[in-house]
């Protein structure tokens, strides 16, 4: 059976709480028709997306992410500064990007390259974000005076720091409402002196 599998960092709660006050201000003084917001509860750093992978595969992938996490101490990340994929000007995706990510790229990096999990792993990029919100098509384009302001606005915005303790393989199920995410293992970092 297949399962649709990623590979995570959440932040802390009190990071959470902020940047969900920072997407309540998008919403009501930027509102823009068509921009999906991540729901709280779903918000997290996507070291690699798996997608559908065999069932049979959960037990091996968590005991390669356990290998690779000893090599890795808990670090922080400071999250600023609003971005979008593939531009500002005609998003799809919109984020608030990581000040030092030195840390996380290295990470992502050994997961890529050191878990036999990616076939071509010299192909894959990793730019650390979180996703605050997704735009439909029809919003895009025509709404594109409404995003340069908004970035214009609050694109520098800075949203505090997190200290990042272990790496979650997640399995995501897609529903009407959202997608659902269940944490399938728990991988830690070792622990600062």
């Amino acid at each position: 059976m297949l399962k649709r599998l990623f590979i995570a960092i959440d932040p802390e709660p009190a990071l959470l709480d902020t940047i969900f006050r920072l997407t309540s201000t998008l919403k009501r003084e930027h509102p823009i028709k068509g921009v999906r917001y991540t729901a709280p509860q779903n918000l997290h750093l996507t070291l690699l997306f798996l997608g559908d992978t065999e069932e049979g595969l959960i037990s091996q992938i968590s005991n390669k992410l356990e290998k690779i996490c000893q090599n890795f101490t808990e670090f922080d990340l400071e999250f600023s500064n609003l971005g979008a994929f593939p531009s500002r000007h005609n998003p799809r995706i919109i984020w608030i990007g990581v000040d030092n990510p030195g840390p996380v790229t290295a990470l992502a990096k050994a997961i890529i390259h050191d878990s036999g999990l990616v076939s071509e792993p010299e192909k894959a990029q990793f730019t650390p974000h979180l996703t605050l919100g997704r735009v439909a098509d029809s919003a895009r384009g025509d709404s594109s005076e409404l995003f340069s302001t908004l970035f214009a606005k609050l694109g520098n915005v800075k949203a505090g720091s997190t200290r990042i303790r272990e790496v979650l393989l997640y399995q995501s199920i897609l529903k009407p409402g959202g997608p659902v995410y269940t944490i399938l293992s728990r991988h830690a970092l070792k622990k600062l002196c």
